[in-house]
């Protein structure tokens, strides 16, 4: 059964193991079509996916500064997304 529901995330540097403030996680593709839903990541390296649908398989490509990565995560409705960048 699919519901849609706001998902939460965290990025952490690669680096340093601590949070990443300022990095952009967008959508690019996956199980169901989310158009123009994209988050910045907070002080504490929190960010939030509004009415996503789960479960499901999507796409995010995480930008900071002039990086970025592309990774796959499988959703369902216990899901945090962790990040390392």
């Amino acid at each position: 059964m699919t519901e849609t529901k706001s998902v939460k995330g965290v990025v952490h540097s690669s680096s340093s193991g601590g949070p990443l403030e300022g990095a952009i996680v967008v959508i690019t593709g996956g199980s169901y079509e989310h158009p123009d839903i994209a988050s910045q990541s907070d002080e504490h390296g929190v960010f939030y996916l509004p009415e996503i649908k789960i479960p499901g398989t999507y796409n995010l490509l995480i930008r900071h500064g002039d990086q970025s990565k592309t990774i796959e995560v499988h959703l369902n409705r216990e899901s945090v997304i962790s990040i390392i960048f």
